[in-house]
């Protein structure tokens, strides 16, 4: 239980980059998602997408994510486009980097997202980027070292699926329990009561 604790909070209340808010209060959806695709995506691309919303929508507490009707409806864009498209949507940080993310939230609720996965990388390395940042994008935003195994391992990792710990950071997260502005102390508190 502890392990699980310290994992969570490794990857969900923490930020590699932050330019407002304090990224140690637990941050997550609390809307559905719709999101919007453009650029070229191969039907693996695709594939990987709807599997791993498909899980998404299992989750008990997950306000659900599908793609948008309506352009003027969605609240995630997801780019497949080249390097230097992705730094126009993300910004400088990102130069150098198969995919990337950024979010928007008040009081720790994420209202809209940006995701980009460079489009002229192998399938085999887009499958993992794919999955690493919708994960990232969700809420758990902080890459760590704590599991190679882990789709947001911080070193080179091209993982094809999410850990089953992987799985229990999204389960936990979107907990109906799970408040957006938790502290550590409270999430840690609310997992040991989940995990007795």
């Amino acid at each position: 239980m502890e392990d699980v604790i310290r994992w969570f909070s490794e990857v969900a209340l923490d930020a590699e980059f932050s330019d407002s808010g304090d990224p140690s209060l637990l941050q997550k959806w609390t809307g559905p998602i719709r999101y919007s695709i453009d650029g070229t995506p191969t039907d693996q691309d695709l594939q990987v997408l709807e599997r791993f919303c498909g899980f998404l929508n299992t989750i008990e507490g997950f306000p659900g994510i599908a793609p948008a009707e309506e352009t003027w409806d969605t609240n995630l864009w997801i780019h497949f486009c080249t390097q230097e498209q992705m730094v126009n949507y993300l910004g400088d940080n990102f130069y150098g980097m198969d995919g990337g993310v950024t979010f928007w939230y008040t009081d720790n609720e994420i209202y809209d997202a940006t995701i980009c996965y460079r489009s002229d990388i192998d399938q085999y390395v887009r499958n993992s980027v794919i999955l690493e940042e919708i994960f990232n994008g969700l809420g758990p935003i902080q890459d760590t070292d704590l599991r190679s195994d882990s789709i947001c391992y911080s070193g080179y990792s091209t993982p094809q699926e999410l850990t089953a710990v992987d799985e229990l950071i999204l389960k936990l997260l979107y907990h109906p329990e799970m408040r957006c502005g938790m502290t550590y102390d409270e999430c840690a508190d609310l997992i040991r009561v989940l995990y007795y």
